[in-house]
């Protein structure tokens, strides 16, 4: 049974600026402008050019091929090499239980902060409660989904109001470390980024897919970006740098300080709710790309049910969860998320790489978007955003490797599992010399 279509533009750009805008802008902001100053404005904005680069391949991929396995299709098509996609689409999929379980664990020690609870059984009890709003469909799901994000773009909001009067008060150039800070920056807030990716993982529950998953994944990261550059002017007008790097909760301080009333405690309403908005939309993209993978015969068929009465894929939203909870027994999960991001930034180059591949050798590739800047076939911007996540991936260290390895080793066993006592069948080239999957 096919998965119901339900979304919209509006809903669906909601989902990707619910996953990009979470908690974690209301810590790194203070970090980042601790190391760039009052030009902390152009780290985001510098993060925000590199994070198109990718989000326009992206934008385009998925005008071409709108299906729920979103990275591990495209490589399919692009290299024809079907472990290689699984691998992709599979080390995506961990990303999303990593994902999962190191938001839900920030949203439990949050909320400790109110209510003396258990770290971890909370951090569980979240993960099953909005899996539950996963199984009631994706209608009922978006309009939570809708209602946590604004409340998660509260707290942007009544800074970027309150800062309003200071605008101009400081040099929005004057830099701590010169360029090379706002460089350094730009690194530590570039994850805040990270999400955009998750539309393309609902297409088969988009209507009009083709043209509205494309318009919605831009749409997400230009909204976020202005928000962002926003909110960085606001801050560092309100407070100074090295203010916002020594505080614990920078944008709650910074409301403080120009309200006159302590609102430490709505800011910590507001990221419980930014971290309930990632955590639901992380469920049910990893649960969707989840399905996907079983549509293209490379996880068990099984996966692929969906209950009829709701149009959720209740197999595969179970195995989300369980991918999540089990995260969470990590003994330090922040570790193992780093290794998250080093995943991702794989995915985000084979993502770039596999369009400059169709764009060379795709005779019957005809997306209904196409990214602007190329020369002649060749895609200017896939080539950067390959290079700056070929630049990111030096960033890490030999056990984030290590621990990526080990995922993939994994994901091999499975492969190789179902190929040998599954139903999938390989790729044959047909006579037109185009991949089929069947």
């Amino acid at each position: 049974m096919a998965l119901h279509k339900a979304l919209g533009l509006f809903s669906l750009t909601m989902y990707g600026i619910g996953i990009i805008v979470g908690a974690g802008i209301y810590v790194l902001i203070g970090q980042a402008s601790s190391i760039a100053g009052n030009g902390v404005w152009l780290s985001f904005l510098l993060g925000a050019i590199i994070a198109s680069f990718t989000g326009l391949s992206y934008a385009e991929l998925s005008s071409a091929y709108p299906g729920a396995s979103g990275e591990s299709n495209y490589l399919k098509h692009a290299f024809g090499l079907d472990w290689l996609a699984f691998i992709i689409g599979w080390l995506v999929a961990v990303v999303g239980f990593i994902a999962g379980a190191t938001v839900a664990l920030g949203f439990a020690g949050y909320f400790s902060s109110i209510m003396p609870v258990p770290i971890v059984l909370t951090a569980i009890a979240l993960i099953i409660i909005l899996s539950g709003i996963d199984l009631l469909g994706i209608n009922i799901s978006s309009k939570i989904n809708i209602l946590f994000t604004m409340f998660s773009l509260l707290g942007i909001f009544v800074i970027i109001f309150l800062g309003a009067p200071k605008l101009g008060s400081v040099n929005y150039f004057q830099l701590n470390n010169g360029f090379a800070g706002v460089l350094n920056a730009t690194t530590l807030i570039f994850f805040a980024y990270i999400g955009f990716e998750a539309v393309v993982k609902l297409g088969e529950e988009t209507k009009h897919a083709k043209q509205i998953v494309p318009k919605a994944l831009l749409a997400s990261i230009i909204v976020s970006s202005i928000l962002y550059i926003l909110l960085a002017v606001s801050a560092v007008s309100i407070m100074s740098p090295a203010e916002l790097g020594a505080s614990k909760a920078p944008l709650a301080e910074a409301a403080t300080r120009m309200s006159g009333s302590d609102l430490g405690f709505v800011f910590t309403i507001v990221a419980l709710f930014a971290m309930m908005s990632t955590v639901l939309v992380d469920l049910i993209v990893t649960s969707r790309l989840l399905y996907g993978l079983g549509e293209k015969k490379e996880l068990p068929k099984i996966i692929t049910k969906v209950y009829s009465k709701t149009g959720a894929p209740y197999v595969a939203v179970f195995v989300a969860m369980l991918g999540a909870i089990a995260m969470t027994f990590f003994v330090d999960i922040m570790i193992i998320a780093k290794a998250a991001t080093f995943m991702i930034f794989a995915a985000f180059l084979a993502v770039n790489l596999s369009l400059i591949a169709l764009r060379h050798n795709g005779a019957y590739y005809n997306p209904s978007f196409r990214v602007p800047f190329n020369i002649g076939k060749f895609p200017i911007t896939a080539c950067l955003g390959a290079l700056t996540c070929a630049f990111m991936l030096l960033d890490y260290s030999f056990f984030e490797l290590s621990v990526t390895l080990a995922f993939v080793a994994m994901g091999l066993g499975l492969y190789l599992l179902e190929k040998r006592f599954g139903k999938g069948k390989k790729p044959v080239l047909n006579k037109k010399k185009k991949w089929a999957y069947s």
